[in-house]
C-alpha cells in the first residue's frame, strides 16, 4: 500500500469534541451500553477462558447492497451487513460487561481502517481506549468518511480523501468507551463500527462465528453479544473456572428489515 500523504486529523475536521458516553443507540434504535466498572489491571492466577459461536436466529443469510454511484471504481453491489451461514454468523462483537480487574491492556494500540473497493474493511472491529487508528484510502474516488457515536447525532471526526494511497492517522476515535459509527457521506452504503472499550476483554466473531476471550480471573461474567441490525444486545450469565474453558454458544436475532 503506498502512502501518498499521512497527517492527523485536525481541528477543522472535528465538529465537536467527543462525548464521554458509552451508552448509544444503534442504526436499528436498539440501546448498546458498552461502559461498565472501572478497570485496573492485576495478577490473574489460573486464568481461564470462554469460547463458543454465535449464530443467526432465523434463517441464514448474506445479503447486498445496490451501489448507485462511482460504479466503474464501486462495482454494481456492495456487501450487507448480515453475513451468515449455517456454521455461525460473522462480525459479532462479544464483551464480558461486569470486567472489574484482570489482564492488562496491550501494548499495541496502532489500529487500521482500509477503503478500498468502496468497502470499509474491516466492517466491525475492537479496540480499547488510548488507540491510534491509522485510516487509509486505496480507491481512485472521492470518499468523505464521517465519524460518530452510533445513534448519537454526534461528530468525532470528517475525514474527507482525494487521491489513492492516502493516510490520516486519528487518535479521536477511541478517547473514550462507546459504539463508532463510521459512514461515507457520498457513498451511503459504506459503512463500518468500532467497538471501544477500557478493559481488553472482548472479542469480534469470525466469519464462521466463531469467538474466543481468555486470561479471565475465575468468576462469574455478564457476557453480552452484540452484532449490527440488532435490536438489543443479547446477555447471557457465564461462570468461568480457575483454569478452565467454558462453552458459550449464542443466538442472536436480527430486527425485521
Amino acid at each position: 500500500m503506498q502512502l501518498a500523504a499521512c497527517s492527523r486529523d485536525d481541528a477543522a475536521n472535528a465538529a465537536r469534541p467527543p462525548t464521554a458516553k458509552a451508552r448509544v443507540r444503534d442504526s436499528s434504535g436498539g440501546s448498546i451500553d458498552l461502559g461498565g466498572p472501572p478497570y485496573h489491571a492485576t495478577a490473574v492466577t489460573s486464568p481461564g477462558a470462554i469460547v463458543g459461536r454465535i449464530k443467526l436466529d432465523g434463517a441464514p443469510e448474506h445479503d447486498s447492497i445496490p451501489v448507485s454511484r462511482d460504479q466503474k471504481v464501486c462495482g454494481t453491489s456492495a456487501p450487507g451487513p448480515v453475513s451468515a451461514t449455517t456454521t455461525g454468523l460473522g462480525n459479532a462483537v462479544v464483551w464480558i460487561a461486569d470486567a472489574k480487574t484482570g489482564k492488562p491492556q496491550p501494548i499495541e494500540k496502532r489500529m487500521e481502517l482500509v477503503s478500498e473497493d468502496c468497502r470499509l474493511d474491516p466492517r466491525v472491529q475492537g479496540a480499547v481506549t488510548g488507540s491510534t487508528f491509522d485510516v487509509y484510502n486505496d480507491d481512485k474516488v472521492i470518499h468523505r468518511l464521517v465519524f460518530g457515536h452510533a445513534g448519537a447525532h454526534d461528530t468525532l471526526t470528517v475525514i474527507p480523501f482525494f487521491n489513492a494511497g492516502q493516510v490520516v492517522a486519528s487518535e479521536r476515535l477511541a478517547k473514550h468507551q462507546g459504539l463508532v459509527e463510521v459512514q461515507c457521506a457520498r457513498h451511503p452504503w459504506m459503512r463500518a463500527y468500532i467497538a471501544v472499550f477500557d478493559h481488553p476483554y472482548f472479542a469480534v466473531t469470525r466469519a464462521d462465528g466463531t469467538f474466543r476471550i481468555d486470561s479471565l480471573p475465575a468468576g462469574r461474567y455478564k457476557m453480552m453479544v452484540w452484532h449490527e441490525g440488532a435490536a438489543t444486545p443479547v446477555e447471557q450469565s457465564i461462570a468461568v473456572q480457575a483454569g478452565g474453558e467454558v462453552k458459550a454458544d449464542v443466538s442472536i436475532k436480527l430486527a425485521a428489515k
